[in-house]
């Protein structure tokens, strides 16, 4: 027994060593912002993409370079016989003043850099639903836990009144048997909702790295509405604006467009540089030199404009054109099979959410009757008109009527959420307002 202790303790140290103690539902996706890895790398290439940018501009503007040499020849011929100390220095310029290459090419970085900048937005909203979304699950998960110990506090009420009943003989021993094994079984059902509470809490410490103390519960005054001017029709046109996925898609199309106009001005367009020098070289003959070469400093200047024309490269200019096209086609009917998803999956969500207020209604006037029916049917057994399996059936009736009432509420945030995320515009302002409807527990 000892040895299970110790783990226990030192265990239980490292956890609250960690602890946090999270009013606000801001607060917890702050601290998942913090701590994944997934956000901070989408950031990082959201910046390398950045100075990409700045490198290829670079391209479109003059290349100055430096060049020194110092060398030294020996020259054994039969008319001559001599060696020569050297050395020199050059300035070089290259200015491409037309190159629709290089034009194009900066182009395609900087729509890889807007697409990075979409995607570390998109991380961001998805790193929202996936810990709100596990914020809620905990919700549910200790509402039902909350629901669960409930009935079995009244179970275990039942069966300490079937006992005293069957001691005065006013029970059956079939009354008492029934009574615990209605009482066993609510007990297993908490120990899986325990369990269901502690998975809840991991996935939240994973996603945070810090355990997350006093959740607290969505408002009972929590509007279980949709707004009378909301369509699926407005929200497909919003998610055609605002969807992060949607735009990576369209920048990518841009992309794949833009790549065929660099085939072809690779292929089919001339580039015009400025070229210019400035050089200096100083030789230092020995003796036997030809009179032609004397010693001393020759300075040189040159200027010229070149033009590169591509003319032919055995069918490549063609083949990479009709490879570009192609790959246009292939990403415009990926962003036409990922809009139609993107619009069902709108239409699927606004339809559980409206399902979701109905059901919510319902399950209210279902708690209602069965509160009714198990105040009759304790009476009726009072009386010895219901038995002891009729009253915890209904008993047991109304705590599950309350628990899927208070999952129906959970769902329909998180349903709300998703439509959110659907259409871009899950961001910190809607958090923040959502976190306005959870209280603390009383």
């Amino acid at each position: 027994m000892k040895k299970h202790i110790i783990p226990s303790l030192i265990a239980a140290a490292v956890l609250s060593s960690t602890a946090a103690h999270a009013e606000s539902l801001y607060e917890v996706y702050k601290l998942a912002k913090k701590h994944d890895p997934g956000l901070r790398a989408a950031a990082s290439t959201y910046q390398a993409q950045k100075e990409g940018v700045i490198s290829a501009k670079g391209n479109l503007y003059p290349n100055i370079s430096f060049n020194g040499n110092l060398g030294y020849s020996d020259i054994d011929a039969p008319s001559a016989d001599y060696d020569n100390t050297s050395n020199s220095l050059s300035l070089d310029l290259n200015y491409p003043i037309y190159s629709p290459v290089l034009s194009y090419g900066v182009d395609a970085v900087e729509i890889s850099s807007e697409s990075a900048g979409v995607s570390f937005s998109n991380s961001e909203e998805d790193l929202a639903l996936t810990t709100l979304t596990e914020y809620f699950n905990l919700l549910t998960a200790q509402s039902t836990l909350q629901t669960t110990q409930a009935l079995v506090k009244s179970t275990a009420s039942q069966l300490d009144r079937a006992k005293k009943q069957y001691e005065v003989g006013l029970a059956s021993i079939t009354d008492l048997h029934d009574a615990q094994a209605e009482y066993d079984s609510v007990r297993v059902t908490e120990l899986s909702a325990r369990s269901s509470v502690s998975y809840a809490q991991k996935a939240l410490y994973q996603r945070t790295g810090q355990i997350i103390l006093n959740i607290p519960d969505l408002s009972k005054d929590y509007p279980i509405s949709l707004d009378p001017n909301m369509t699926v029709d407005s929200l497909i046109a919003k998610a055609h604006r605002d969807n992060k996925e949607l735009r990576i898609l369209d920048l990518s199309v841009k992309s794949a467009e833009n790549n065929i106009n660099i085939q072809k001005a690779s292929g089919r367009t001339p580039t015009v540089s400025i070229t210019g020098s400035l050089s200096r070289t100083d030789n230092d003959y020995g003796g036997g030199a030809p009179a032609s070469m004397q010693d001393g400093a020759t300075n040189t200047s040159s200027i010229g404009l070149g033009v590169t024309i591509p003319l032919y490269q055995g069918g490549a200019i063609n083949a990479n054109i009709r490879q570009a096209v192609a790959q246009a086609e292939s990403a415009t009917e990926q962003r036409a099979s990922s809009l139609q998803t993107i619009e069902l999956n709108i239409r699927s969500i606004y339809l559980d959410l409206q399902t979701a207020v109905a059901q919510i209604e319902a399950q209210q006037q279902l708690i209602r009757s069965r509160r009714s029916a198990l105040e009759a049917t304790q009476a009726g057994y009072d009386v010895g008109t219901r038995n002891l399996v009729e009253l915890l059936d209904a008993q047991s009736n109304l705590y599950d009527a309350q628990d899927a009432y208070e999952q129906y509420r959970y769902d329909f945030v998180v349903k709300k959420l998703q439509l959110l995320e659907a259409t871009g515009d899950l961001n910190e302002d809607k958090i923040k307002e959502l976190d306005k409807w959870l209280v603390a527990k009383n």
